[in-house]
């Protein structure tokens, strides 16, 4: 895919990519894009999050055996149709696990630290998008949470929101399909 600097365009041309090519993703470009997530909005700009890179090709396996378990049990009988296109997280040249700190005063994850969370990952997609890089935000992996966090050593107090396998496409991909606005679009109140 190529970079995109005009910011209608890199909303038009987010899309989810499941392949990747086997290009390296070098540091400085990761870096980049973890600058681009920690300039996200946060609740009560308490920017609480952790980003794991993940590069270790035994990790990647745990983490993609893990992943694939929870796939197979969500889709046990009927895998949805872009399944054909997913790419096994060991062939990905990188996973992003994006973290947030649970609070204190609840012990659990929620809206608010979903609120902080997940604009951090969308401005790390779109910095990715930006440079011609593909990534999709994947969640599934929550169902066994608690494996996840032991192969990653995730402590107590901090929560894994998404893993984003990151690289660069196996091909090229055009503008995202979207409704028009005046479809999902009411005035002044609930009017469906």
């Amino acid at each position: 895919m190529q970079p995109i600097t005009d910011v209608a365009e890199l909303f038009r041309h987010q899309r989810a990519v499941r392949a990747f090519s086997d290009r390296e993703v070098d540091q400085a470009t990761i870096e980049e894009l973890l600058t681009a997530a920690t300039h996200g909005p946060s609740g009560s700009n308490s920017q609480p999050w952790r980003f794991i890179v993940v590069r270790d090709a035994a990790v990647k396996a745990q983490l993609s055996e893990v992943y694939e378990t929870a796939f197979g049990e969500a889709y046990a009988t009927r895998a949805p149709a872009r399944a054909a296109d997913r790419q096994p997280w060991t062939e990905v040249p990188v996973l992003i696990v994006a973290c947030v700190q649970v609070p204190a005063s609840t012990g659990r994850s929620g809206i608010q630290t979903g609120a902080s969370i997940y604009p951090a990952c969308q401005n790390l997609m779109l910095a990715a998008r930006a440079r011609g890089l593909g990534s999709v935000l994947t969640t599934l992996h929550r169902v066994k949470r608690a494996e996840i966090h032991e192969i990653l050593g995730i402590p107590d107090g901090w929560d894994s929101a998404a893993i984003i396998p990151l690289g660069w496409p196996d091909r090229s991909y055009g503008p995202n399909r979207r409704p028009p606005v005046s479809e999902v679009m009411m005035l002044d109140r609930w009017s469906e």
